[in-house]
C-alpha cells in the first residue's frame, strides 16, 4: 500500500514538473517569437537578416566572407538613412503645425483688423453725415451775413465763430479707405463761400473779442483744393494743418497769416506780398512764389522740392532743415550772407545742391542769385 501511495505521489509530481516545463516552454517561445517581432520591426528584416548570416557564417567558417559584411554594411546604411528619414519627419512635423497655426492666427487677425477697419469707417461716416445736416445751416448763415456787407450783426458775427469752431475736423472715406489725416471740408467751404463774397474778412470786427472775423474764425484744417481766388487779402489767417492743393492765391496779401503742418502742394502765390507768415513743417512741393515779396516768414522744416522762388525777394526769411532740392532761385533776392546762413541750417544734400546750382552775385546791400551754366 505504501508503495502504491509512492508511486502515485510520484506520478503526480512528474505531472506537474512536466506542466511546468511546458509553462516555460510557452513563456520562452512567447518571448522568442516577441524579441524576433521587436528586432525585425526595429532593425528591419534585411539588417535582421544580414547579421544572422554574418554570425552564423562566423560559427561555422571562422571567417566572414566580403558580400556577407558588404550585405551588412549596406543594410546597415540603409536602416540608418530610414531611421533618420524618420526622425526628420518627426521633427519637421510640429513645425508644420506650428506654420499653419501661425497662418491661420494671422488670417483672423487680419479679419479682425478689417473689422476694427470697418467699425472705424461706420464711427467717421456718423461723423461726416452729422456734418451733411450742419451745411444746411451754414448756407443760410453765410447768404445772411453776406446779404449785409460789412454790416454784419453782433449775433450772427457770434453765431458764425462758434460754427466755424464746432466744424471740427474728421476722416471720410476716399476710394473706400478713409483719408490718413483728419480734415474739415466744411470749414474749407466756408471760407470758400466768404471769399467769393467779396467780404474783406481783415473790416468785420468781432464786438466780443475786438479783433477782426479773419483771425477770429476757425479754419485750422480746413479743405480747399483745386481753388482759384486771386487778389485777396488773406493777412491774419489761420490755416494750420489745412490742405489747400492745388489751389491759385496770386496777387493776394498775407501778413502774418499761418500755415503751420499745412499742404499747399502746387499752390500758387506769384505776385503775392507775403509778410511775416509761418510755413513750418508744411508741404510745399513745386508752390510757386514767382515775383513775391516774401519778408521775415519762417520755412523751417519744410519741403520746397521744385519749388519756385523766380524774382522773389526772400532776404530775410528762415530755412532751417528745409528740404530745397530742385527748388528755382533765379534771380531770387538774398541777404549778401546768405549761402553761410543756408550752410550752417541746411543739410549737406540740400546745400550741395545750392552750391552746385547758384551763384551769388552782390548788388549794393543786397545780392542776387544766379543759376550756374
Amino acid at each position: 500500500m505504501k508503495y502504491q501511495s509512492l508511486e502515485e505521489e510520484n506520478k503526480a509530481l512528474r505531472e506537474q514538473l512536466a506542466s511546468y516545463e511546458n509553462k516555460k516552454k510557452e513563456r520562452w517561445n512567447k518571448g522568442v517569437k516577441a524579441s524576433k517581432f521587436v528586432s525585425t520591426k526595429l532593425l528591419g528584416a534585411r539588417l535582421k537578416d544580414a547579421i544572422t548570416n554574418f554570425f552564423t557564417e562566423l560559427e561555422e567558417k571562422k571567417n566572414v566572407s566580403k558580400d556577407t559584411l558588404s550585405e551588412l554594411l549596406t543594410a546597415i546604411f540603409l536602416r540608418i538613412t530610414r531611421i533618420g528619414f524618420f526622425l526628420l519627419i518627426t521633427s519637421l512635423l510640429p513645425t508644420l503645425l506650428i506654420l499653419l497655426q501661425v497662418y491661420y492666427l494671422r488670417n483672423q487677425n487680419q479679419l479682425i483688423r478689417t473689422q476694427n477697419n470697418r467699425l472705424d469707417q461706420q464711427t467717421y461716416l456718423q461723423e461726416a453725415s452729422r456734418r451733411s445736416y450742419m451745411i444746411g445751416v451754414l448756407d443760410g448763415m453765410i447768404k445772411d451775413v453776406t446779404s449785409r456787407g460789412e454790416n454784419v450783426s453782433k449775433s450772427n458775427i457770434t453765431r458764425l465763430i462758434a460754427l466755424s469752431k464746432n466744424l471740427k475736423p474728421y476722416k471720410y472715406l476716399e476710394n473706400d479707405h478713409l483719408i490718413p489725416r483728419q480734415l474739415s471740408p466744411e470749414r474749407g467751404y466756408l471760407l470758400l463761400s466768404l471769399l467769393e463774397s467779396d467780404l474783406n474778412l481783415n473790416k468785420i470786427v468781432d464786438h466780443n473779442t475786438k479783433e477782426t472775423i479773419a483771425s477770429a474764425l476757425e479754419f485750422s484744417f480746413a479743405e480747399l483744393r483745386n481753388t482759384d481766388l486771386t487778389q485777396l487779402d488773406l493777412s491774419y489767417i489761420d490755416l494750420n494743418n489745412a490742405v489747400l492743393d492745388n489751389s491759385n492765391f496770386t496777387k493776394s496779401s498775407f501778413t502774418k497769416s499761418n500755415f503751420d503742418n499745412a499742404s499747399l502742394s502746387n499752390v500758387n502765390f506769384g505776385n503775392s506780398d507775403i509778410l511775416t507768415v509761418n510755413f513750418q513743417n508744411s508741404d510745399l512741393t513745386a508752390i510757386n512764389f514767382s515775383n513775391s515779396y516774401i519778408s521775415k516768414s519762417n520755412f523751417d522744416d519744410t519741403n520746397l522740392t521744385n519749388a519756385s522762388f523766380y524774382h522773389a525777394d526772400i532776404q530775410k526769411c528762415t530755412f532751417k532743415n528745409a528740404t530745397i532740392l530742385g527748388a528755382k532761385f533765379d534771380k531770387a533776392e538774398v541777404a549778401s550772407d546768405f549761402f553761410s546762413k543756408m550752410e550752417s541750417d541746411l543739410n549737406n544734400e540740400n546745400y550741395e545742391y545750392l552750391e552746385d546750382n547758384f551763384s551769388i552775385e552782390p548788388k549794393g546791400k543786397k545780392a542776387i542769385l544766379i543759376r550756374k551754366k
